[in-house]
């Protein structure tokens, strides 16, 4: 009996581990990198976009796209990254998406994608439509 339990314990144990363990996923890559989405106006200029889990001046990777160029601004180290990003104006009619670039801040890793376009800024998870954004109260 003394043995069975022994070998329970055994094969508990080895399941834990198992389940447990993540060979894809390193500590750093499952804490430590975010993916952040920022909604801009169709019109050219310039933005400050505020990085929501990042504090420090980051250090901006390989940019893909040729109507957007992006800037870490100076910080003290205590503040949110802030990146100025320097748009052309959008005359397709149509939301375009820059592919995540990379924004490094010791330890943290951003993906941060820009959409530029036509989609409520206000609501940016809502289409233009005739219909109000909420319900009235009746």
């Amino acid at each position: 009996m003394k043995t069975i339990k022994i070998l329970a314990m055994a094969a508990l144990v080895a399941l834990g581990l198992t389940a447990c363990s993540n060979a894809d996923n390193s500590y750093y890559e499952r804490y430590l990198t975010y993916e952040q989405t920022q909604y801009l106006p169709p019109v050219a200029g310039t933005y400050i976009v505020t990085l929501d889990n990042a504090k420090g001046l980051g250090e901006i990777g390989e940019i893909a796209v040729d109507w957007m160029t992006a800037t870490a601004l100076p910080n003290d180290g205590l503040s949110k990254t802030q990146i100025e990003v320097t748009l052309k104006e959008n005359t397709t009619g149509e939301n375009r998406t820059a592919p995540a670039f990379v924004i490094s801040t010791d330890p943290n890793k951003i993906y941060l994608t820009i959409t530029q376009g036509f989609t409520d800024i206000n609501n940016p998870n809502e289409e233009e439509t005739d219909q109000p954004a909420y319900a009235p109260d009746k």
